[in-house]
């Protein structure tokens, strides 16, 4: 339904540069990030798809634990039609995301040094002379998207 109703250009999606293609939505397990303009027309659209998801699927959206996020470029008074609408509550950033930071400045050493030690953590334990340097990749990564999957 997401996609049909960014297709027809009912919602609108974000890029992350000029020639990127549109992103409207995101889904991770059981998690979901959809981006929309701050228009009624487009929150009444996103209520609806929610809506129909939960008398189709039997679930029901938990907007306790659902959060918005708005442009700087969104007044207050949009921002409170948009949060009656959707009946979410707003946050000022999200610091991380699937234990992963989801703003980067400059300094990407520091953003991901919590992460690298984590890893290295679960590395100190293994007998580093018994595996090839392929072998040591596989096990990285293993050990890197496990750990991961594992904080979610």
């Amino acid at each position: 339904m997401l996609r049909d109703t960014a297709e027809r250009d009912a919602i609108h999606g974000m890029r992350v540069c000029r020639d990127a293609p549109k992103v409207s939505h995101l889904f991770f397990a059981d998690d979901s990030i959809l981006f929309i303009k701050s228009t009624t027309e487009e929150c009444s659209t996103i209520a609806n798809i929610i809506s129909k998801h939960e008398r189709a699927s039997g679930q029901k959206i938990n907007l306790d634990k659902s959060e918005m996020v708005f442009s700087k470029k969104v007044g207050s008074q949009m921002r409170d039609t948009v949060k009656a609408l959707l009946g979410v509550r707003e946050v000022d950033k999200y610091e991380k995301y699937l234990e992963l930071p989801t703003i980067i400045g400059k300094s990407k050493k520091v953003i991901f040094a919590s992460l690298k030690e984590r890893i290295w953590k679960k590395m100190r334990g293994w007998k580093k002379k018994f595996l090839s340097k392929p072998g040591k990749e596989v096990l990285i990564k293993a050990v890197g998207q496990a750990n991961l999957e594992v904080d979610v």
